[in-house]
Formats: structure tokens, C-alpha cells, sequence
């Protein structure tokens, strides 16, 4: 008959089992061989027990909070909060996870993706570099979690050219690779009978972003790109619209006052962003001002305009800068720098500081700048490094909402997390005035004298309406904190 885990636990110190379920991926994952031994130390936030629910259950999930004696807990790949659970439950706790034979030690999802992520960053650097990856290293490698991180930040066909100088290619990258490869001649293809049609009816356009930076990479296909973006005449917008659908495009946006860009697509994957101006003013006004003269910074080669090396570069700091302060921005961005600066070693770095002054992102710049130089090259990270990348494998390649939501708080209390800041923020949000009463309540900002009645219809709409959405933006701006990113 087998023994209870307890009974191993209290005679031994110590049980080994093979895990089951995805409950704590991507940590521990099915089939992973754990170690437990018996509590000798309190326990804390962290840290992974076994415990057993009164049902008999034996269930394995981390502490999340500890409150007068007792545990909440949860699983990292569970939305399921458990709470209640005392010592009395408590088994023994996870001192290490054993897979492909080699035993790991106890991670946050956190710790373990940043890890994860340093194994992409390597092999990415080995394939830009052109380098061999170390076997030994590769074999230490989750594969699952690699590519899920890969894609993640559009980098599989960067990995998987690393991988290949090493071992054949496992299934799901050499996938990525041939449709990376794929996609690009078709959009190659498909952009030059796009700039004919252009070219005919005299339309002018900007080839920007991973158009021009795939050509400095070392490899055809090793940098993805999901759409391809072109400034064009907006006064053509209707006579663009005309050229794609007659090369058989649908359109899926155009003239959206929300967007800066009007989209179009056509079966399997392709789509292109056609961009009536570069920024919009509600992302950074600064630069929509800086571009307002776009035409004053290009060459001319018939239709087709082109930035210089030094504008080129500039463009793609302000465009990084404006994903970065709001949803945020991924790996790939760093890749592009490092790439381009050393496919363009004799840039006029003097120019494109005066540019950077002038924009307002010199410190922003030199960050990405120096973060990418010490990734790729294999330099050491010193602290401030750590936090930046932090924010940047954690943004993945579209952002994230906690990003957005953290970052248009910061904008609302004007930097300042302050209990007056807060008071200043909440008011401003009940008496509604200025530009904001024109958009949002013309009728009210037309006639001022029925502006109480506003006061009392907008708080009695939001209780009937989205009452727990009033609640939780109040407990969102109470418990705001701005981190320290100094």
C-alpha cells in the first residue's frame, strides 16, 4: 500500500514526486520530478508548499499573502484564489525542480522568464553576430517556454537562426523561420506593384520601421514584421484607397480620427499601414510638432522619399519612445538599435544628438542605446540595466494594459503620488470643465447657468451605469504608487 506524502515527508525529512497538471506552469511543468522537504523555517511569500485541503486533496501552489496565521494561495497559471489554509494543512514546501536531469531551483514566473529570456537574448545575439551557441547551454534550455517568449516579442526567426548554428532546428522554430522568410518575399512582392501604382498616379511615399531595418540584418527573414508602414500624401488618401482595392486589399480602416494611419490586408497575412502623418497628437504632441515639416527632411527618388541614416534613426527612437511611455515595448526594439547602429557605423552622431535635444529623448536614447550594446555583445548588466530590461521582457512586442493604465496615471497626477495630488486628480475628474466639457457635454458648455444639474446627473448615471468601474478607479488612484526609475 503506498504511504501518504505526509508519512514520507515525516519519516524521511524529504519526498520526491513527478508532477501532474498545468497549474503552476510555466514553472513546473507536467512530468517535472519535484523536491519537497519538511518546514523547518517559517514560511513566507514565495514560497511553494504542499498542502492538503480538508477534502484529502493534495494541491501544490505558491503563498501569495500571509494574514494572522494563515495562507492565501495560488496556483501561477490559476485565477483561483485559495485562502484559509493553516499549518495544520501544510505537507512540506519545494526545494527543487528536476527536469531533463538537471535540478532547478525554486522560481518566481517572474525570475524563471526573466531567465528564459536571457537564453533568447543569447541566441539572438549568436545569430546577429554569427557566433556558435554553446551545446551545454542550449540542453539547459526550456524549449516551450523559449518559443512562447520568442513570439512574444517577435523574435523567433531571430532565435531560430541561432539555434540552427548549433542543432537542427526543433519543429515550431524552423516553422517560424520559412514563414518569417515567407512573409517577407510576399511583402517585398506586394509592395513593389503597390509603389508602381504609387509611382503611375504620382502619390509620394516613405518606406518606414522593419521596411528599411531588415536590410541590416545579416540574414534574409531574421527580422519578423507583421504589417509594413508607409507615409504617403494625405491628400491622396481616397485615390490610395482606390490603388489597394484594386490590387485586391480590403480596407479595414480609413480616416479613423483615432488613428494616424488608414490599414489595409489581403489572405494569408499581409497588411499594410498607408500613414497620413507620423504621430498623432495624442500620443506625443512634441513630435507631431517636430514633423510637421516631414517634407523638409527627406530625399527625393521620383515618388519615393527617404530619410537619412541619421533622421532614419531618429524616426525609430521617437517611435520606440512613444510605445515605450505608454503600453511599452519589447526586445526586438534593442535588436533594431544594435543592428542598425553597427550596419551604419559613420552616422553623424552629432546630428542626431542635436535632433534627440531638441525631441526631448537624449536620456531615453542613450538607455536603449547602452542596454543594447551590453546584451548583444555579452557585457555585464549593472543594476539600473536589470530594472530597465525588467520593463522591456515584460512589455512584450505590442505592450501591455497594466503598462497603459500605469503610465496614463503617472500622466493624470502629473508625476506626483501624492494624498494632494490624488485629491487634485479625483476633483478634476467630478468637475468636469475646459476642453473636456466641450467634447464630452457641448450642451452643458453651451449653457454654463445648467452646469449644477451636470454635477448631479454624471455621479447618478455612474451608479447605475458602471458602479463598480466608479469604485475601481477610486481604489486605483488611492493605492497608486509611482515606482522608483531613477
Amino acid at each position: 500500500m503506498n504511504k501518504k506524502f505526509e508519512d514520507v515527508i515525516a519519516e524521511q525529512g524529504r519526498l520526491v514526486y513527478t508532477n501532474e497538471g498545468d497549474s503552476m506552469n510555466p514553472v513546473i511543468r507536467e512530468g517535472n520530478l519535484l523536491v519537497l522537504e519538511a518546514v523547518k523555517e517559517p514560511l513566507k511569500v514565495g514560497d511553494v508548499p504542499l498542502y492538503k485541503r480538508d477534502s484529502g486533496q493534495y494541491v501544490l501552489h505558491r503563498i501569495i499573502e500571509i494574514k494572522r496565521g494563515k495562507y492565501t494561495l495560488k496556483g501561477d497559471n490559476r485565477d483561483f484564489i485559495e485562502k484559509g489554509i493553516t499549518d495544520k494543512n501544510i505537507i512540506g514546501v519545494l526545494t527543487g525542480i528536476v527536469r531533463n536531469g538537471k535540478t532547478y531551483p525554486v522560481e518566481t514566473p517572474r525570475e524563471y522568464i526573466t531567465r528564459v529570456a536571457m537564453d533568447m537574448i543569447y541566441l539572438v545575439a549568436c545569430a546577429v553576430n554569427n557566433t556558435t551557441p554553446e551545446l551545454d547551454r542550449i540542453n539547459d534550455m526550456d524549449p516551450t517556454e523559449l518559443y512562447r517568449l520568442s513570439h512574444a516579442h517577435m523574435l523567433t526567426a531571430a532565435v531560430a537562426f541561432g539555434l540552427e548554428k548549433a542543432i537542427p532546428l526543433p519543429h515550431a522554430f524552423d516553422q517560424a523561420k520559412k514563414k518569417a522568410i515567407r512573409k517577407l518575399t510576399l511583402f517585398e512582392l506586394e509592395r513593389a506593384a503597390i509603389t508602381r501604382e504609387f509611382e503611375k498616379a504620382g502619390i509620394w511615399y516613405l518606406p518606414l520601421k522593419g521596411i528599411l531595418l531588415k536590410d541590416d540584418y545579416p540574414e534574409f527573414g531574421m527580422r519578423e514584421m507583421t504589417d509594413n508602414d508607409i507615409l504617403v500624401d494625405n491628400t491622396r488618401m481616397n485615390d490610395i484607397r482606390t490603388i489597394m482595392e484594386g490590387l485586391g486589399y480590403s480596407c479595414d480602416l480609413f480616416e479613423h480620427p483615432a488613428y494616424n494611419h488608414d490599414v489595409y490586408s489581403k489572405p494569408p497575412t499581409l497588411e499594410f499601414e498607408m500613414h497620413h502623418t507620423l504621430f498623432s497628437d495624442i500620443e506625443v504632441p512634441r513630435f507631431v510638432e517636430y514633423y510637421t515639416e516631414i517634407l523638409d527632411h527627406l530625399q527625393k527618388n521620383g515618388c519615393e522619399r527617404k530619410f537619412s541614416d541619421e533622421d532614419f534613426y531618429v524616426y525609430n527612437l521617437c517611435h520606440t519612445y512613444k510605445h515605450y511611455i505608454h503600453g511599452g515595448t519589447g526586445l526586438r526594439a534593442l535588436l533594431d538599435i544594435y543592428v542598425f547602429l553597427r550596419a551604419h557605423p559613420a552616422i553623424d552622431r552629432a546630428y542626431i544628438d542635436a535632433q534627440l535635444e531638441k525631441l526631448q529623448i537624449s536620456d531615453f536614447e542613450e538607455k536603449m542605446r547602452c542596454l543594447s550594446q551590453k546584451l548583444f555583445t555579452g557585457s555585464a548588466l549593472d543594476e539600473q540595466d536589470k530594472k530597465d530590461l525588467d520593463y522591456l521582457i515584460f512589455s512584450g512586442s505590442k505592450g501591455t494594459v497594466e503598462n497603459r493604465e500605469y503610465h496614463k496615471m503617472v500622466e493624470n497626477l502629473g508625476g506626483d503620488d501624492s494624498k494632494a495630488s490624488k485629491r487634485r486628480f479625483i476633483k478634476s475628474r467630478i468637475f468636469i470643465t475646459g476642453e473636456a466639457l466641450e467634447k464630452q457635454y457641448p450642451f452643458f458648455a453651451k449653457h454654463k447657468a445648467l452646469y449644477p444639474i451636470l454635477l448631479l446627473y454624471r455621479p447618478f448615471r455612474g451608479v447605475f451605469t458602471h458602479p463598480k468601474g466608479i469604485l475601481t478607479e477610486y481604489k486605483k488612484i488611492k493605492d497608486f504608487k509611482k515606482k522608483d526609475e531613477s
